[in-house]
């Protein structure tokens, strides 16, 4: 029974994904002033047998790619050609990338929800503003430890033709060396390959009392995953620590077998609209389709760009694709109730996160189990002993 308790034991806790390295360096390889020209905040996870880049680029329209390579390839930046001929073919590694996985939030959409559907498509009045208008992108905070690095960015207005904004808009985002749940609703499940984003609304200006905002994010990916990609929604029976969200969004890259594995973006359909993220505060998301997206001009303000130069708009080499997420709900007030809204997503490679066991549940299953091992062990033992008192009761006579 002790043996078999083990290896119980031992299949639950072995089960996930190797631990990582974490090296973070902000505008990698500059020797001087570079924000000018860049602002990159490249985040390297080393494993046993390879590495995982991350380069989360705020020059423009806040990106994540997340590059795949052997264990020892380096990341390159060339600051002389950014400066004298443009971004494009700027940024390079040693050993040709395995895997690349882009992501771009392009624009945010403010609607306005005069009959309260909380649907983005019902509605024709409509403001796009695009990312890299948000004045002057920030990083107003850097957390830098071996296993979990933190970096947010921040900008504080919006001005172009007819539209002038002011409030707060932050991108964060996360990544951790080990498997675990996020500590922060709705405690997303990370794995070493993915990066957790947060975006947040502060007291952003809206042009009318029914505004909702959405996003429009691009996603890229290279071969072998740039067949299609699909988006599907996962129910769940229970997840004790996501305040009653049973259920996820997956938008994943698939090969032209149909094999899964490249990239994906998922994300719980929960929106918080107070910094207390907390259920009492929770609304939330709506999802649309996926559609192709290969505007060269919105394209062109990634870090994408750098990476392919004018290959970028190969469209069989590279899976360009773009979806909308929309946030709140009918009947909850509108963004102007509490003018706040933070939303988390992952981007990673790989297999997808499960919504698995944590350390804390697995703790628990093993008290319980190795409790229930002691009580039979204690019940066997006790009637043992009733057996043999019986037994000498009715060879003696007593």
């Amino acid at each position: 029974m002790m043996k078999r308790l083990v290896v119980i034991l031992a299949i639950i806790i072995s089960t996930g994904h190797a631990d990582r390295k974490l090296n973070f360096k902000y505008n990698p390889g500059c020797t001087s002033e570079c924000s000018n020209l860049l602002k990159l905040a490249y985040v390297r996870a080393e494993g046993d047998n390879d590495t995982v880049h991350y380069l989360f680029d705020f020059t423009m329209k806040p990106s994540l790619v997340v590059v795949t390579s052997v264990k020892d390839s380096v990341v390159a930046i060339d600051y002389e050609k950014l400066k004298t001929k443009g971004p494009d073919n700027t940024i390079s590694f040693s050993n040709v990338p395995i895997y690349v996985f882009g992501t771009v939030l392009n624009y945010l959409y403010e609607f306005n929800d005069i009959n309260d559907t909380a649907c983005l498509s019902n509605n024709s009045d409509i403001i796009g503003m695009d990312f890299k208008r948000f004045n002057n992108w920030n990083l107003t905070k850097l957390q830098n430890e071996e296993d979990f690095v933190q970096v947010t960015i921040s900008a504080n207005s919006y001005r172009s033709v007819g539209i002038n904004k002011t409030g707060n808009v932050s991108v964060t985002l996360k990544v951790f060396g080990k498997e675990d749940k996020g500590f922060a609703f709705p405690h997303l499940v990370h794995t070493p390959e993915s990066g957790e984003i947060t975006l947040t609304l502060d007291h952003l200006k809206t042009a009318n009392p029914k505004s909702r905002f959405a996003v429009e994010i691009l996603t890229l990916s290279s071969y072998p995953y740039n067949f299609s990609e699909k988006i599907t929604k996962k129910t769940f029976s229970d997840d004790s620590a996501s305040g009653g969200v049973f259920s996820s969004i997956l938008v994943n890259a698939i090969g032209e077998d149909f094999e899964e594995g490249g990239g994906y973006l998922t994300w719980k359909p929960v929106v918080f609209k107070a910094p207390d993220t907390h259920a009492l505060n929770a609304s939330s998301t709506a999802q649309y389709s996926i559609q192709s997206h290969s505007n060269a001009v919105d394209w062109i303000s990634t870090p994408l760009f750098n990476l392919f130069g004018n290959e970028l708009f190969n469209t069989q080499s590279y899976l360009m694709k773009a979806t909308n997420v929309s946030f709140g709900e009918t009947g909850d007030e509108f963004y102007l109730k509490s003018n706040y809204l933070y939303w988390t997503f992952l981007v990673g490679v790989g297999a997808p996160p499960n919504d698995s066991l944590g350390f804390f549940e697995i703790s628990i299953i093993a008290s319980l189990l190795l409790l229930l091992t002691i009580t039979m062990i204690l019940v066997f033992c006790i009637f043992m002993r009733w057996i043999s008192s019986k037994r000498n009761s009715i060879i003696y006579g007593q």
